[in-house]
């Protein structure tokens, strides 16, 4: 059977009709349903994964706001460093940039609550400026103590008739 005498045949029958119906349903109504459903799918799974992050950021940034002898950058660069590789152990790769940003949400929000690390990391910096501060008033005790030592004492000349423990 040749192909014309196939397209006569679906023509006469009516069924080419409907193919082309179809055909064309397909690409006007059915495609576009399809590739929204698609696209509301990759939104709500990267909803989740950004969601995950949001999580994640926060417990980082609770669990190293208790290392008070770390700097803030370093703390910055672990948080990240941590949160990205809990991202890839999960199979989510996450550019770095927007795992910052969700560290530093993450620390802005935990910075307007008052939370008990922040007292102690408070503490901590009172107790190191006061520390420091005394040992800079002790520096300069010394120095002012070897200044006064570098002077020679007055003893006089002569100290002809006087006894021990006696006067003159």
């Amino acid at each position: 059977m040749s192909i014309t005498k196939l397209i006569q045949l679906l023509s006469d029958t009516g069924i080419l009709g409907i193919v082309i119906f179809l055909f064309v349903a397909w690409f006007n109504r059915i495609n576009p349903a399809v590739k929204a459903k698609i696209a509301s799918n990759k939104s709500a799974n990267q909803r989740e994964v950004l969601g995950l992050l949001d999580s994640l950021a926060s417990n980082v940034v609770h669990l190293l706001s208790t290392s008070y002898e770390m700097p803030g950058d370093e703390k910055r660069e672990k948080a990240v460093a941590d949160v990205t590789s809990q991202l890839n152990d999960l199979g989510h790769h996450i550019d770095p940039a927007i795992v910052s940003a969700a560290i530093e949400k993450a620390y802005q929000l935990m910075t307007t609550q008052n939370t008990v690390a922040q007292e102690k990391q408070a503490k901590f910096d009172e107790g190191q400026a006061n520390t420091e501060q005394a040992f800079a008033d002790k520096e300069a005790q010394l120095a002012e103590h070897e200044a006064k030592a570098d002077t020679p004492l007055n003893v006089p000349a002569t100290t002809q008739g006087l006894a021990e423990g006696g006067t003159k």
